[in-house]
């Protein structure tokens, strides 16, 4: 399931037969929805299927698009924060400035959580390589 996307034509057609020779019908479904979910859909949902390569190449883009957004000043600082949620609730309403901040903010947010997400999977393979196995 972790490989399948690494995998020729003939050796995905292999490890598909094994999947189906399962016996247990919701667990071969399980296999297979993630299998085909990271293979054909978006290999993000699963971490764990990137290769080190590309997982190297994601903690790269995350790391100089936080660095950017760090060095542009686009960060939700909590006083920021207090201002926006003052002035929304002066005017009773929110304005388009208001819905492009929390898109920015929300874009800043969820590429560090992808971040450190990337980077947790890279220290956990690294850990594993480092680790004596008896």
């Amino acid at each position: 399931m972790i490989l399948y996307r690494h995998l020729d034509r003939i050796q995905r057609i292999e490890a598909m037969k094994l999947i189906r020779s399962l016996s247990s019908r919701a667990l071969m479904g399980h296999i297979i929805t993630k299998t085909l979910d990271t293979t054909f859909i978006n290999p993000q949902w699963g971490i764990w299927s990137l290769s080190n390569k590309e997982l190297l190449k994601d903690v790269n883009f995350h790391s100089n698009l936080d660095s950017f957004a760090s060095y542009v000043g686009i960060g939700s600082s909590m006083l920021a924060g207090k201002d926006l949620i003052k002035e929304i609730w002066s005017m009773k309403k929110m304005g388009k400035k208001h819905w492009v901040l929390i898109v920015i903010w929300g874009g800043v947010v969820f590429n560090k959580v992808e971040l450190n997400k990337a980077q947790s999977e890279l220290s956990h393979r690294q850990s594993l390589n480092k680790s004596e196995l008896y």
